[in-house]
């Protein structure tokens, strides 16, 4: 039943902001609509067309390393509400979403710490873009991290301080082949042209 009524509000939502006048969807709309979930009432928050998922129950989010993703998109709820609430650049968010992505894999790892360095090669392709976004636009994503919002309980901040104890104090960078626009998991183009 709750699902029902979140699926209805969110296709009220689509159709309302594509409109009836022929217009396309204004990316740069932040459109909030309250639902009820769990006896409590949520704002529905869209932002520059992305719906963000409800915030979860913090006790049950946290009951477990990998949490809830209930948009299924590989980034934790709790984490991806953070990256849009609290970064105003599209360019940002979408670089925060992939380094998400592949912290998010880490914690669902269960050779994560026997594995350490083939599971670092997973950065490789977030990093490639940043340095991809940096010798490009002149945009520098370095200082963007997600490591507060992803490993923000015990049980994952003691798997993330293995994981690194297993990386031996290494420093690790990506190819120079991977610095390309085809490392991003995101349109750089489309997000640059993103506005608030």
């Amino acid at each position: 039943m709750i699902k029902n009524t979140i699926l209805s509000l969110m296709i009220v939502l689509v159709m309302s902001a594509c409109g009836g006048s022929g217009e396309g969807l204004d990316d740069s709309s932040n459109t909030e609509t309250p639902i009820t979930e769990n006896n409590t009432t949520q704002k529905v928050i869209v932002i520059n067309g992305h719906t963000l998922p409800p915030e979860p129950d913090e006790a049950l989010n946290n009951s477990t390393l990998a949490g809830i993703d209930s948009n299924n998109n590989g980034v934790r709820d709790d984490v991806e509400r953070k990256i849009y609430l609290n970064n105003d650049k599209e360019i940002s968010r979408q670089i925060l979403l992939q380094s998400a992505k592949i912290e998010q894999k880490w914690l669902e790892a269960n050779n994560l710490i026997s594995n350490a360095k083939e599971w670092q090669t997973l950065t490789y392709p977030k990093l490639g873009c940043m340095v991809h976004v940096y010798r490009k636009n002149n945009i520098n994503l370095f200082k963007s991290g997600t490591e507060s919002y992803v490993f923000n309980s015990k049980i994952r901040i003691e798997k993330y301080m293995k994981y690194n104890q297993a990386l031996s104090g290494g420093v690790y960078s990506s190819p120079n082949s991977f610095n390309v626009e085809g490392s991003c998991d995101f349109n750089i183009t489309k997000a640059l042209e993103a506005q608030e």
